[in-house]
């Protein structure tokens, strides 16, 4: 079995806090963008094999706006629906899923030269949302946002 050749780093101790870093090739403008746009977010934010109808995505990025989309594959629908705690572009978001412990944090660190680095920070992270599947879903989901960054 060939291992996956993850271009984002994961750090997971075990206790429920889990950082995912990756940088691209796209100024942090555009990364935040990305993430606070519907239209954005349908092209990217599902692992692959998966898609976000445009539809379903609902995205208000202002403190206590809504976060909620649709991941599909086949006739499964996976749905995901958050609450922003903080927005300060272009720099930081911080969401959380109403009714659950767990909280979501993206970084955006200006590298220079057109770069970003983006630091997802997860805290209170049930167990069976991590490990090496958790890896390769934000790995292809981050690929899938540096494809969408370079047009």
């Amino acid at each position: 079995m060939t291992e996956t050749p993850f271009t984002t780093a994961m750090t997971d101790n075990g206790d429920g806090n889990v950082t995912f870093v990756r940088e691209f090739d796209a100024p942090r403008e555009a990364v935040f963008a990305a993430y606070t746009d519907a239209d954005q977010l349908a092209n990217f934010f599902a692992p692959e094999g998966l898609t976000v109808p445009r539809e379903s995505v609902t995205v208000e990025p202002e403190k206590g706006g809504r976060f909620e989309l649709t991941m599909v594959m086949g006739e499964m629908e996976i749905p995901f629906a958050g609450a922003f705690l903080a927005i300060e572009e272009p720099e930081r978001l911080a969401f959380h899923v109403p009714g659950e412990a767990m909280e979501q944090e993206i970084t955006l660190t200006d590298l220079g030269g057109g770069r970003c680095r983006l630091t997802l920070h997860q805290t209170n992270v049930p167990e069976q949302f991590r490990g090496p599947h958790a890896h390769a879903g934000f790995d292809s989901s981050f690929s899938l946002l540096a494809r969408h960054l370079a047009g």
